[in-house]
């Protein structure tokens, strides 16, 4: 089989295709053949060397496959119970932060941590859904516990995470405020939510101190400035840099720091709201397997609307 391969941290330079033996079931997993998986920033930063997924790949783990995305249909088991069968369609981020292997046209992944697909869903979307719908999911009810009628404001609410943070939250009763350009206004507008420009407007000055939670995935001074549109008491969620939780905290805030764990539980509810046409993942390009190196760039671009999404 191909699949996409590094051997020492870098730029989109040392991604290169390798053609290795197809792997064969180990008990409690299931092998898949890929359909579609995703890419992510954590992938971009991975790769650079970056980062708890990086900390974790031990040398030993060399070739170090990137992606921890997939959906694809499985067609080998052990022969012990998985819950799943030969010709399932499943989907799932496997392993996170431990090595997914998932940009590859089979993967081995846990059962455990695998839902069946939606139907009528296409493939793509599937495939760039686990981690950001887990991300957004975990944020907003694991951690925030958003409630219906709370004010939420979601920045980069066009990005992977952003746009489906939008939607749930929408779909859980919250008023949901989103930072986006100008380009973006109407895409997160049809989302469910008020966006503000955060290149001509300053979200303190619009929103005021009226926000019961925040999710911030862009960076440390955006989360020291929301503090400042935070009720008393109110809750802050930051995906990027955990070093001004503490700040957060003095001033009696709720704030955490979250990466994202696998959640089967989870993944069959992202599975359910897909199926229902209440959660839709947004695909901005789909690259092949060949050419996640372009992939890569185009996310660390920071100018992509949704999803990224590699196919074999």
């Amino acid at each position: 089989m191909r699949q996409i391969q590094l051997t020492e941290w870098g730029d989109e330079s040392v991604l290169h295709e390798a053609t290795v033996p197809i792997p064969s079931p180990v008990r409690g997993h299931v092998l898949i053949k890929t359909v579609a998986a995703g890419v992510n920033p954590i992938d971009v930063t991975t790769r650079k060397g970056l980062g708890p997924a990086a900390q974790l790949a031990d040398p030993s783990y060399r070739p170090f496959v990137p992606g921890w995305d997939v959906a694809g249909t499985v067609v080998a088991t052990a022969g012990d119970y998985t819950g799943f069968s030969v010709g399932d369609g499943v989907f799932g981020m496997v392993t996170f932060p431990h090595p997914g292997g998932a940009y590859a046209e089979y993967v081995l992944a846990p059962a455990y941590q695998l839902a069946k697909v939606p139907s009528d869903v296409p493939c793509a979307q599937l495939g760039g859904a686990p981690l950001a719908a887990l991300t957004a999911y975990q944020s907003l009810f694991e951690v925030a516990r958003l409630k219906e009628g709370e004010r939420v404001l979601i920045h980069a609410g066009a990005g992977g995470v952003g746009h489906l943070a939008v939607q749930l939250a929408t779909q859980a009763g919250a008023q949901v405020f989103a930072t986006a350009s100008a380009a973006n206004h109407e895409f997160v507008r049809s989302l469910g939510a008020q966006p503000i420009d955060y290149r001509t407007e300053d979200f303190r000055a619009v929103l005021g101190q009226t926000m019961d939670v925040v999710l911030n995935s862009t960076g440390k001074q955006t989360f020291l400035d929301s503090l400042e549109v935070l009720v008393p008491g109110g809750r802050i969620v930051t995906l990027t840099n955990p070093d001004p939780l503490e700040v957060a905290r003095e001033r009696g805030f709720e704030a955490q720091w979250l990466t994202a764990h696998p959640d089967r539980v989870q993944m069959q509810e992202i599975a359910r709201l897909m199926s229902l046409g209440l959660l839709k993942v947004h695909v901005e390009k789909i690259f092949p397997l060949a050419e996640a190196a372009a992939a890569q760039e185009l996310m660390a671009s920071s100018h992509t609307c949704g999803k990224i999404v590699l196919v074999p």
